[in-house]
């Protein structure tokens, strides 16, 4: 059973990824996702690096819709996903949970690492904010905390540490719970 701390942050990670704030968390949600980076990173619509990015990020949603053994469905509630998450990610098998740890750690390197030398930066892990409108005014802290040991940057390492964090942890001052921004005053759903 999840804890109140895990609810508040899985509600909150919820709500990152509903990026319409509609209730629900869809593809349209992921092409959304991928528009927000084509700005970030000057891609006209129609060209290659601008479908090429929305194409991904549409990806992403099927491998998240399949994990959350949605195939067929268009979309997953808040209570959906804390049932799911509960089930699976928080409480589930190890080799389900390492899976998508891993998952999430690889898609947030190959969409954000984009000089691709192998750390985040912080304005690689800025863009990540500001794709998923997460409050940005959080992301220097939150970039602080990830960056365990100080080199202004975060390794493959440190983040599938703050990843494990923030799924698993009931720490209230693990730096990983850090990772999609401020969760404190998340538990309702603003549509």
């Amino acid at each position: 059973m999840l804890t109140d701390l895990q609810r508040k942050k899985l509600t909150h990670y919820f709500n990152v990824l509903d990026v319409d704030s509609n209730g629900t968390i869809e593809q349209k949600d992921f092409v959304n996702i991928g528009e927000n980076l084509c700005v970030l990173w000057s891609f006209k619509e129609g060209t290659e690096e601008f479908d090429a990015c929305v194409n991904r990020c549409t990806k992403t949603w099927i491998s998240f819709r399949e994990f959350m053994g949605k195939p067929q469905d268009g979309h997953a509630a808040l209570e959906e996903w804390l049932e799911f998450a509960d089930h699976i990610i928080v409480n589930g098998r190890e080799e389900l949970y390492e899976k998508h740890v891993n998952k999430i750690a690889q898609e947030i390197f190959d969409f954000f690492d984009t000089d691709k030398d192998g750390f985040i930066s912080l304005d690689e892990y800025i863009d990540l904010f500001m794709a998923y409108k997460i409050d940005i005014k959080f992301s220097a802290r939150s970039f602080t905390k990830l960056d365990r040991n100080q080199d202004d940057f975060i390794s493959r390492a440190e983040l599938l540490q703050g990843i494990r964090e923030f799924f698993r942890s009931d720490d209230e001052n693990a730096p990983g719970n850090w990772l999609f921004g401020f969760w404190e005053d998340i538990g309702k759903t603003e549509n």
